[in-house]
C-alpha cells in the first residue's frame, strides 16, 4: 500500500502443503490463504477515508512445461468461433519484466478475487505422483495491482501511487529418489521430467 512491489513465495515437496498455504479452502474463512487473505486485507485497508479513488486489478499465470498459461481466460480453443488464447511472451520493459499478453482483471472486493481464484481452479495443471494424487504440476503467480490516491498526513494533497504484490505457488521440489520415481513408471518417470 505504499508503493512497493512485493513478492511471497510458496517452496517445498510435493505435498507439504504449499498450494494450501497459498489458496487454503476457498470456501471456508477461516481456512483462507494467502491469496485471500491478501486481497481481504487490501480491501480493508483501501476503505479507510485517506484514499480517494483506487483500482484494483488481478492476474493469474502458470507456467507449465516452460509454456506460458493465463489462468483467468479459457484456454480451451472455442470450436464456435475457432479462437485461440493469446499468446503469452515474458518481455522486458521500461518498468521491468513483464508478461505480455496477460489478462488483468479489474476486481472491486475480496468476494471478486475468490471468484477468479474458483475459475482458475479449473485450469490449473494437476497430476498424481506417489506423494501426493491432486499435485499441482506447475508454477503459479498470482498478482494483485493497486492503483491508489491518498491524502497527504498534513492534508496539502494527494499522493498517487502504484504497487504490486506477487504471490508465487511452485511446483513440488521432490527429487526423484525421495519421490519413489527411480523405480516409477514411464509416465511418473515423464511427470518428474516436466518438472524439471
Amino acid at each position: 500500500m505504499n508503493g512497493y512491489e512485493s513478492t511471497v513465495f510458496a517452496y517445498g515437496q510435493t505435498g507439504t502443503g504449499k498450494t494450501y498455504t497459498m489458496e487454503g479452502s476457498l470456501t471456508s474463512p477461516e481456512m483462507y490463504g494467502v491469496i485471500p487473505r491478501a486481497a481481504e486485507s487490501i480491501f480493508e485497508t483501501l476503505e479507510h477515508e485517506k484514499y480517494s479513488e483506487y483500482t484494483v486489478k488481478c492476474s493469474y499465470l502458470e507456467i507449465y512445461n516452460e509454456e506460458l498459461c493465463d489462468l483467468l481466460v479459457d484456454n480451451s480453443q472455442n470450436p464456435t468461433n475457432g479462437k485461440k488464447p493469446n499468446k503469452l511472451d515474458i518481455m522486458d520493459g521500461k518498468t521491468g519484466t513483464f508478461c505480455r499478453g496477460l489478462v488483468e482483471v479489474e476486481v472491486s472486493s475480496a468476494t471478486e478475487v475468490l471468484d477468479l481464484m474458483k475459475k482458475a481452479e479449473e485450469q490449473r495443471k494437476v497430476g498424481e505422483t506417489k506423494m501426493n494424487k491432486h499435485s499441482s504440476r506447475s508454477h503459479c503467480i498470482f498478482s494483485i495491482l493497486v492503483k491508489a490516491k491518498s491524502s497527504l498526513a498534513d492534508g496539502t494533497g494527494m499522493m498517487e501511487f502504484s504497487g504490486k504484490l506477487h504471490m508465487v505457488d511452485l511446483a513440488g521440489s521432490e527429487c526423484a529418489k525421495t519421490a519413489n520415481l527411480d523405480k516409477a513408471s514411464g509416465s511418473d518417470a515423464a511427470r518428474e521430467r516436466e518438472r524439471m
